[in-house]
């Protein structure tokens, strides 16, 4: 008589969870958080067209990415009602920080231009200016919660910005190698909200990891 095969589910526990490499492609397993990351961009991407709304969809996405991370839901839903909770009370931050960017870009198209005097000094201190304002954006979204006042939200993402410079190096590379990716392929730029929410994500959490 033949000698029954073991069954592959002997002895596993009945209630035994699916580890990270068995779960569906677009919900987890060694692809999930990357493509999480470029339907974050995309939804950030849409939700930023106004222009204005640039920083709470972006806030928007870096919830909806942690959301992914700690195993919560993550839909369309869920990131639609946190980018309406991260509109109350935004929008003298919504409308200032995009004002400043602009007018730091037109600074350096004048320089460009050769109309302005300076020259390379002037330059490097708008780009630095330039790359600062974006990781006080992103640290921003990064510590924002439903309910926080956005001003006390930058006060606290600038002073992050100062304490951790390892931190603020990192995500100017980030941002940097986004630059590159949109220099090198225009359409890219639409997923770089969501490459981006996945970095301040990870910088925000060698943070806690270290300051704990």
């Amino acid at each position: 008589m033949s000698t029954p095969l073991p069954d592959d589910d002997a002895g596993r526990p009945a209630d035994a969870t699916p580890g990270p490499d068995q779960k569906p492609l677009l919900g987890g397993g060694r692809f999930g958080l990357f493509s999480e990351a470029l339907l974050v961009g995309l939804g950030v991407s849409v939700l930023s067209l106004p222009i204005v709304t640039a920083v709470p969809a972006l806030a928007a996405g870096v919830s909806h990415v942690r959301r992914h991370l700690d195993g919560r839901p993550d839909t369309v839903a869920a990131l639609w009602e946190d980018f309406r909770a991260a509109c109350r009370g935004v929008w003298l931050v919504s409308i200032g920080m995009p004002v400043l960017l602009l007018v730091l870009l037109f600074n350096l198209q004048l320089i460009g231009q050769g109309e302005m005097p300076g020259g390379a000094g002037v330059r490097i201190a708008t780009v630095f200016l330039v790359a600062i304002l974006l990781v006080v954006v992103l640290r921003a979204a990064a510590g924002w919660s439903p309910g926080a006042r956005w001003g006390t939200v930058v006060q606290t993402a600038a002073k992050r910005a100062g304490d951790d410079l390892a931190g603020t190096f990192l995500l100017v590379v980030a941002i940097g190698l986004c630059a590159v990716m949109v220099w090198m392929l225009a359409p890219l730029a639409v997923i770089v909200p969501g490459l981006l929410s996945l970095a301040v994500v990870a910088v925000e959490h060698r943070a806690a990891v270290r300051g704990a």
